[in-house]
């Protein structure tokens, strides 16, 4: 494995000989080291101190690179937000407009019309439970999720780095698909790649955010210039670090499997890389000529706002978002969240709050409003002593008969 070296020079023998394993022993002892140790043994030490060190310094580059970038997103928002936003917005304006909300019984602005297909459905069910199989961090879990043999399972990389989400790779022979998922973000660490053989498609698999890197990749929400528009850039410098280093392995695999097409699914963090790595498909010429003749397609599962409108619009006959109900996760942007505080500025809670203007009443209308209007603290306290009274745990225990 190649590294860098330390950055000191042994001046030493022991030093020459073992530059790592130096590296992290006392100059004081080191001649007792020197004596002390077999050769062979000195060798294998600093073998392993090398490893070590090469994965320290990738996770210190990683980290200062994500770090800045994270700083300087935070510091460009704030050159906009700071003469807008303060502290009482976050309290008191949200809590104005929800009674607002209620007052005038707002209800969600969503244009579209209900998805009787089953065919569509049974897709979309499909792409939303690879989008979960791709946080297995195991072949064996992730073949277990997917429904697939080990031999079906093509590539698996479960660790993630700075703008690079774990990802998977495999063969969905019954659709003939290749799927390649991407993870969403869990931990330090994750990607898969599998043969899904009954459906005749390999599956590209990305999870979501997981790990400190992967939160790195998200919080790395600056807008980069992106054809005629714009693009999150995190996500866009992970989508082309796919493009770049893992595409033509994926075509590979599919010319190991004549007729199968492509499908990118993920789940937040993965699905912005899936969505953003099909639009670099379609779009980049490299990343086309890499692809060409091959039919693909992707599913994200909450996917974030990683495209400005019109390029977003451009790909929808390619690309599918899944949204369950109120996900603030692919309604989140800079631009809603000025849209927002506007609708809060227009609730005047600041007069309402000094008493010059008279706060609206929410009128329950239904059941559920009713019941909501009667839950205090202290209502709660009262029925949780009530079903302590019952002696559930008792009876659960078998200690005394319901």
């Amino acid at each position: 494995m190649a590294t860098e070296k330390p950055a000191y020079e042994p001046t030493t023998e022991f030093g020459k000989r073992n530059p790592h394993l130096a590296a992290l022993v006392p100059d004081a002892i080191e001649n007792a080291v020197d004596a002390l140790l077999p050769d062979k043994f000195e060798a294998f030490l600093d073998r392993r101190c090398e490893r070590a060190y090469y994965k320290y310094q990738t996770f210190r580059t990683d980290v200062q690179e994500g770090i800045g970038e994270v700083a300087g997103v935070l510091f460009r928002v704030a050159k906009y937000a700071y003469e807008k936003f303060h502290i009482h917005d976050l309290v008191f304006g949200v809590y104005h407009l929800a009674l607002h909300h209620s007052t005038v019984d707002a209800v969600d602005a969503v244009e579209g019309s209900r998805v009787d297909d089953p065919a569509l459905i049974d897709y979309l069910i499909q792409a939303t439970d690879a989008a979960a199989a791709a946080y297995c961090p195991s072949r064996k879990e992730l073949c277990e999720a997917a429904g697939i043999t080990d031999a079906d399972l093509l590539l698996l990389e479960p660790q993630t780095t700075t703008t690079r989400p774990a990802y998977a790779v495999w063969v969905d022979a019954p659709n003939k698909r290749l799927v390649w998922g991407f993870r969403g973000t869990t931990d330090l660490n994750g990607g898969v790649m599998r043969v899904d053989a009954p459906n005749t498609r390999l599956v590209w698999g990305f999870r979501g955010t997981t790990d400190l890197n992967d939160m790195l990749t998200d919080a790395c929400a600056s807008c980069e210039p992106y054809l005629d528009g714009y693009a999150h850039w995190g996500m866009l410098q992970a989508a082309q670090w796919f493009a770049q280093n893992e595409l033509a392995r994926v075509r590979g695999f599919l010319d190991q499997h004549p007729g199968y097409e492509m499908l990118l699914v993920g789940h937040s963090l993965g699905a912005g890389t899936a969505a953003m790595l099909a639009h670099l498909i379609k779009h980049d010429p490299e990343a086309a000529k890499v692809m060409a003749g091959v039919k693909f397609s992707a599913v994200g599962v909450a996917t974030p706002a990683v495209l400005t409108e019109a390029l977003a619009a451009g790909c929808s006959d390619y690309v599918t978002s899944v949204v369950l109900m109120h996900d603030v996760v692919p309604r989140f942007s800079i631009h809603n969240v000025f849209a927002m505080k506007e609708q809060m500025d227009a609730t005047k809670w600041g007069d309402i709050l000094a008493g010059t203007t008279q706060c609206p009443s929410p009128r329950p209308h239904t059941a559920t409003d009713m019941l909501l209007s009667e839950i205090t603290p202290s209502a709660v306290f009262a029925m949780k002593e009530e079903m302590d009274a019952t002696k559930w745990r008792d009876i659960l225990a078998g200690t005394l008969k319901s």
